[in-house]
């Protein structure tokens, strides 16, 4: 697939931000997870549009690398929890105790701290998908009217080219049946004798 230069136009643009009211509140489709887009850029894709996708994707991966995280920082910290527990009425050094109960506080802290993360993370995907789509849709529009517009004058000259095929063939008759008028008239008049003397001159 080419990668085209970047088109024009600021995401910032009153355009951007009129396209942003009209699909505020709908429900889209992760764009980047959507076999419908990427057929719209089987020839060629904007470079602006390819950065987009690409910034959408790590977000994505982060999302799910954070709720992996999560599930497993979760998952230790039940077990760490279990072991305190169970070590509370044995006669462990004070030391281990205050290991454990230290990577409890710092488990639990990167829990928060991850989840916080995990919380922003569908704002910034959806912020990032919508402007995805304005500007991909930007740029297929464009693309759009300056097919239609090729096509039109496609059309046109077809319509000139058919004309004039018209006329040629009108003429092309016409001179079949005026070389049969005439052919079979001199025939008539002097032979075909005569008239194969002139053939094969």
């Amino acid at each position: 697939m080419r990668k085209s230069k970047a088109i024009g136009g600021k995401t910032n643009s009153k355009e951007y931000k009129m396209i942003l009211e009209r699909i505020n509140g709908k429900q889209l489709p992760i764009l980047v997870l959507d076999e419908r887009w990427h057929k719209l850029f089987q020839d060629d894709k904007p470079r602006e549009v390819s950065d987009i996708e690409d910034e959408l994707n790590e977000l994505l991966k982060e999302q799910g690398r954070l709720v992996n995280s999560i599930k497993s920082l979760k998952a230790g910290k039940k077990k760490l929890m279990g072991a305190i527990v169970a070590g509370m009425n044995e006669s462990n050094s004070d030391k281990k105790k205050n290991k454990q109960q230290k990577l409890l506080l710092e488990t639990t802290e990167r829990i928060q701290k991850e989840s916080d993360l995990l919380m922003d993370l569908p704002y910034k995907i959806r912020e990032t998908n919508e402007k995805l789509l304005v500007v991909g849709l930007k740029y297929c529009y464009d693309n759009l009217q300056i097919k239609s517009e090729e096509l039109e004058n496609l059309t046109a000259e077809i319509e000139v080219r058919r004309e004039e095929l018209k006329a040629k063939v009108l003429r092309k008759t016409d001179l079949e049946e005026w070389l049969d008028v005439m052919y079979s008239e001199m025939h008539t008049l002097v032979g075909h004798e005569v008239m194969d003397l002139f053939d094969k001159t």
